[in-house]
């Protein structure tokens, strides 16, 4: 891994789904989590593949999750106040619009070979993609 500007750019060992590793690390992202699931299931040897289907695992599911919650949420508060639901549709709103700018930067950031990395789901794949010694 060598730095580029202050970002990291990573030489990708080659991918066992016989892709090359940033098309196989942008794939990863294609369908959120469910792609980043899928290609954990088949690549055995890149960890900058493992990696960014780690993030889209782990970071895509936890920030979808958390849209939905919210969405979910704000109708139930509609009940309560209207201040309240217009209030949580918002955040969910801006949640939703926040998963879909991150989701295109990773995309495009695998894409290139580099490792850019949510601010929580980052390190954790990292780990999990064996990129780091703890």
């Amino acid at each position: 891994m060598s730095t580029i500007a202050g970002r990291h750019r990573h030489e990708p060992a080659p991918s066992s789904t016989g892709l090359s590793p940033p098309v196989a690390g942008a794939l990863a992202y294609l369908a959120g989590p469910l792609s980043g699931a899928l290609l954990l299931r088949v690549e055995r040897t890149s960890r900058f593949v493992k990696f960014h289907a780690w993030q889209a695992l782990v970071g895509f599911g936890a920030l979808g999750g958390l849209a939905l919650l919210l969405l979910l949420l704000a109708f139930v508060l509609l009940v309560l106040s209207p201040t309240a639901f217009w209030t949580t549709l918002w955040l969910a709103a801006v949640t939703a619009a926040a998963w879909v700018v991150l989701w295109a930067i990773c995309l495009v950031q695998a894409y290139r070979g580099r490792l850019w990395k949510l601010p929580i789901a980052g390190p954790y794949a990292e780990r999990r993609a064996g990129l780091t010694r703890l």
